[in-house]
């Protein structure tokens, strides 16, 4: 079968700096152009040739100006190419263009959450309208297939929410590497005395790191040396502060020497900033599609304290593999499980000990393998 993938276009595949919708891309692809010819359309940069071809994997770059002008590059390459299928990531704003100028070409819309499918990125009509010229969707969790379901009704039937998954390899190696973990530490000022929270993602408000801020200070009075590392930026690779950016750093003033922001750091050294953490915190209070950040401190035996928002329960297991917290306003919530876990060994071991497991369940083989299922139905109708 021969596939044709759209990246978004504003960043590069593979990702140089980019979010998780390129490192997926990424590693699906990898798993599909084993006994699949794979074509994935991504944005020109520096670091990579215009044109690619790693054995059946063949990555076609284009400037990106505009969404128009990319698309018009991207189309005039398919329409000479005639794949079997096309999936488009994440853009739902570029099914009718490619759906007109392909139209005998089925059309795999994969959603990785529900930001570009509603205003100002997209109007309810045009999204409406997508539903229907669609011949699939792929959500990364149940819940988000769910989501799209019920909004958009011609998605009904068509619609497969398809788990992400991961590599544990890297997160097993930084575990056994202590000198660069111990690197780590210094660079950071990180005692391996000082129990040590992380809180690693985009800081945005809905990511809700200020609820960890809010507990800090009674946490601290409890722990002394508890330090809180936030690895983050605002943007993707952007450490330019927002205004919310802001407040974070005026929370973390108020508990000097007990924050510590990393600011961005690259997806390659992320196993070893797992490591530095006793405890991973991601107290979102939106609906997570997926929230990959779990299921790397799951691949990095680090227990989790979570939300159950969105996909989450559907990769985390409240009390086997971490803790969900379940109330509107999780600040108490986030306190208790916060601090059990600090003064409980046996609790943190049996929850790193079961993540670790649960994590090894999640492949980006399986997940490819469930992709090219899709793609087999579409092409077959």
């Amino acid at each position: 079968m021969k596939i044709a993938v759209i990246s978004p276009g504003l960043y590069s595949v593979p990702p140089v700096i980019g979010t998780s919708v390129e490192h997926v891309i990424h590693h699906v692809a990898e798993q599909l152009e084993r006994n699949n010819q794979v074509i994935v359309y991504t944005k020109k940069c520096r670091q990579f040739p215009e044109s690619t071809l790693e054995g059946n994997l063949h990555y076609k770059r284009f400037r990106f100006y505009s969404p128009d002008v990319y698309l018009q590059q991207v189309i005039k390459h398919i329409q000479e190419e005639k794949p079997s299928v096309i999936i488009i990531e994440n853009r739902p704003s570029y099914v009718t263009q490619i759906k007109h100028a392909c139209p005998k070409i089925p059309i795999v819309l994969n959603m990785h959450s529900d930001v570009f499918s509603l205003p100002p990125n997209i109007r309810k009509e045009e999204m409406t309208e997508v539903s229907r010229n669609v011949d699939a969707l792929i959500t990364n969790s149940k819940a988000l297939e769910n989501f799209f379901a019920d909004k958009y009704p011609a998605f009904k039937g068509k619609s497969y929410g398809i788990h992400l998954g991961i590599d544990t390899t890297p997160y097993e190696t930084a575990r056994m590497d202590l000198e660069n973990i111990s690197r780590w530490r210094e660079k950071y000022r990180l005692s391996s005395e000082d129990p040590t929270l992380l809180f690693a993602g985009r800081v945005m408000e809905k990511k809700g790191v200020h609820l960890i801020l809010e507990v800090m200070p009674a946490l601290i009075e409890k722990i002394p040396r508890l330090k809180l590392l936030i690895t983050g930026s605002p943007k993707y690779g952007n450490n330019k502060d927002t205004s919310y950016m802001k407040k974070i750093r005026t929370m973390a003033k108020q508990i000097n020497n007990h924050v510590v922001f990393t600011n961005f750091v690259k997806p390659i050294d992320m196993p070893y900033i797992y490591q530095l953490a006793d405890i991973v915190v991601t107290p979102s209070i939106w609906n997570e599609p997926f929230l990959l950040v779990n299921l790397e401190a799951m691949a990095s035996t680090k227990p989790v304290v979570t939300t159950n928002n969105g996909g989450i329960p559907e990769v985390v297991k409240h009390g086997e593999t971490g803790i969900i917290l379940t109330i509107d306003n999780p600040k108490e919530e986030l306190f208790h499980s916060i601090l059990s876990l600090l003064e409980s060994n046996s609790l943190s071991e049996r929850l790193s000990k079961n993540g670790f497991e649960r994590a090894k369940e999640f492949s980006w083989e399986r997940t490819a393998g469930q992709y090219l299922q899709v793609f087999k139905k579409v092409t077959t109708l």
